[in-house]
């Protein structure tokens, strides 16, 4: 499972009883006055701008869950990019150093929220401008969506905008069948699922275990995956995976069949462009992520986290990627400066004269 990756959503205002309604989100005051800002953009700066400039950290206290700006924010035109940042609290919890094999007891508080990094990057086309997109990345099954959701929609905050209505969806894909077809390239299928096997054959091979007189015995449910790729048979490949889709009649492809039940979950991963996108394959309304491999996609990793101008490189791609083609692409290049989130020359040097 990849440990880094990048969620698009769309965000947009509308007539709140008209769902179809396609607004300007740069010129909203056309439709409806009362929105807090004429454009999108304007309103979003100004959201992340507050967090910034007062250094204000909003605490959920439900959900037990911290949220922030962390600087620097960068803009050009309708184009904003920065990190939030987020993490929970409400327990102690010890540190185990892999190093010095130590443990450090309480070393986190239950009034310690560990602060994970989020980056974004904002944008409204320049054609299309009905709505925009927004891209956050997420680590593991971290992510920042729905705090930020919480503080960021207008239906959520104590604020007059009339018939205004916004929405933030994620990138879906409403045709398993059409995005299999249309993608530049398929790369790949990945099933998980389960498997069961005889506590024995686990444990084979581990001779440091204590025998006793019985034989180890039972059952085990462990973790199984298969991963294929077309092997330059690209159109016999999408034939495989459009027959693995439900209430489908496709051909199965002349090499093997699948049999689903043994799987949970196979997600498919296509090329767009430059951008490698991952979904389900076994869901009717599919949403879209890029899993990130650092070397393969050229990010900057420092302890543990991407840097903001490594990602957002590949995360304007991504855009590019997505937008219709009547739209201008984004320069790859990132706004924020290399330096953030990087360590600089003289902590590289006090680590290695520590080691």
């Amino acid at each position: 499972m990849a440990v880094h990756k990048l969620i698009p959503y769309w965000i947009k205002v509308r007539e709140v009883e008209e769902p179809d309604s396609a607004w300007d989100q740069t010129s909203i005051h056309t439709n409806e006055p009362a929105f807090p800002e004429d454009n999108l953009a304007d309103y979003f700066h100004d959201f992340v701008s507050e967090y910034q400039e007062s250094g204000d950290v909003y605490v959920d206290e439900e959900e037990q869950e911290t949220f922030t700006v962390a600087p620097p924010v960068k803009r050009e035109g309708n184009t904003v990019e920065g990190r939030f940042k987020s993490g929970e609290y409400g327990r102690n919890a010890d540190f185990w150093d892999i190093d010095q094999h130590e443990r450090i007891e309480d070393a986190r508080e239950e009034n310690h929220a560990e602060e994970i990094p989020y980056y974004f990057l904002f944008h409204i086309p320049d054609e299309d401008r009905s709505q925009a997109l927004l891209i956050l990345s997420k680590y593991k099954t971290k992510g920042v969506k729905t705090t930020f959701k919480s503080q960021f929609d207008v239906n959520t905050r104590d604020i007059d905008v009339g018939d205004a209505y916004m929405t933030i969806k994620p990138h879906y894909s409403d045709e398993v069948i059409d995005k299999i077809e249309t993608a530049d390239e398929v790369a790949c299928v990945r099933f998980r699922g389960t498997e069961t096997v005889p506590a024995r054959e686990k444990y084979a091979d581990r001779n440091h275990i204590e025998r006793t007189r019985d034989e180890i015995s039972g059952q085990l449910n462990l973790g199984a995956e298969l991963k294929l790729t077309p092997k330059g048979n690209q159109s016999g490949f999408r034939e495989f995976l459009k027959g693995l889709v439900s209430d489908t009649s496709a051909a199965h492809f002349k090499y093997g069949q699948i049999e689903d039940q043994d799987f949970s979950n196979a997600s498919v991963t296509v090329v767009e462009g430059e951008s490698d996108l991952t979904f389900s394959l076994w869901k009717k309304q599919i949403q879209m992520r890029m899993d990130l491999d650092p070397e393969e996609d050229d990010i900057d990793v420092y302890g543990g986290h991407p840097t903001p101008h490594s990602l957002g490189c590949v995360a304007r791609q991504l855009a590019n990627d997505l937008m219709d083609t009547e739209n201008t692409d984004l320069p790859t290049k990132s706004l924020i400066p290399k330096t953030v989130g990087a360590p600089d020359e003289s902590d590289e040097q006090e680590a290695v004269q520590r080691d």
